[in-house]
C-alpha cells in the first residue's frame, strides 16, 4: 500500500513536493479548524436562560462565575455585557458588537489558507502536466531513431498523476472551505440573535434597578 503511493507520488514528477506540502497545510488548517469548532459549541438558549435566572436574581457574581467555564462566542458577549451591565445600554451594545467581530475574525483564522489551496492546486497539477508533456515530447525530438516507450510514458505518467494529485487536493479543500464559511455565517447570525437577548437581559436588570432607586 505505502509502496503503491510513494510510486503514484513519485511518478507526479517536479510538482508533486509543492503539492504536497499544500496538502499539508490544508489538513493541518482543516484538523485545527475542527477542534477549534468542537471547543467552542455552547448551547445559546440553554446558557442564556441559566444566566437570566441569575440576572433576575441579582446573583451577578455567580452568572460570571458559571460563565468562567464556557468557551463558546455566546458565553463570550455574556460574560462582557455582565461586566459592563452597569454602563450605558448603547455602550455596552458598542462593546458587544466589538466582541463580536473579534470572535469572527477568530472563527475565520487560517481558514483563507484553504482558500489559496483549492485554488492553486489545481493550477500546480496542471504546470506539472504541461512539463510532462514537455518532457515526453523533448525525447521524441531528440531521439535518433526509435524513441524509447519506457521515457514517453514516463514523461505522460508524469503529466496525468500531478493533474489528478492537484484534484485529490482541491477537491475536498474547497468541499470543507465551503463548510467552515457556512459555519462562520451560522455562529454570526446565531451571535447577531444573542445580542438581542442579551440587551434584552441588561435593559429589564437596568429598569428594575432605576424603579428601585425611584
Amino acid at each position: 500500500m505505502y509502496n503503491q503511493i510513494y510510486n503514484f507520488i513519485s511518478l507526479g514528477g517536479p510538482m508533486a513536493i509543492p503539492l504536497i506540502i499544500t496538502s499539508i497545510f490544508s489538513l493541518a488548517v482543516i484538523i485545527e479548524k475542527a477542534v477549534f469548532f468542537i471547543r467552542r459549541k455552547d448551547n445559546s438558549l440553554r446558557l442564556l436562560k441559566r444566566i437570566e435566572l441569575k440576572v433576575e436574581n441579582d446573583d451577578i457574581i455567580g452568572a460570571l462565575n458559571e460563565l468562567k467555564g464556557e468557551k463558546g462566542p455566546n458565553a463570550k458577549l455574556l460574560s462582557t455585557a455582565l461586566s459592563h451591565y452597569q454602563e450605558d445600554p448603547v455602550r455596552i451594545r458598542e462593546v458587544l458588537q466589538a466582541v463580536g467581530e473579534d470572535e469572527i475574525k477568530k472563527m475565520e483564522k487560517h481558514l483563507p489558507i484553504l482558500d489559496v489551496v483549492a485554488m492553486i492546486s489545481p493550477l500546480l497539477g496542471l504546470l506539472g502536466t504541461v512539463l510532462g508533456i514537455i518532457s515526453s515530447f523533448n525525447i521524441l525530438g531528440t531521439a535518433a531513431g526509435a524513441a524509447n516507450p519506457a521515457q514517453i510514458s514516463s514523461g505522460i505518467a508524469a503529466a496525468l498523476i500531478s493533474t489528478a494529485m492537484g484534484l485529490i487536493i482541491a477537491i475536498p479543500t474547497a468541499i470543507f472551505y465551503s463548510y467552515y464559511i457556512n459555519k462562520v455565517e451560522e455562529k454570526s447570525h446565531e451571535m447577531n440573535l444573542s445580542m438581542i437577548d442579551i440587551m434584552d437581559v441588561i435593559t429589564d436588570r437596568s429598569e428594575r434597578d432605576v424603579q428601585t432607586y425611584t
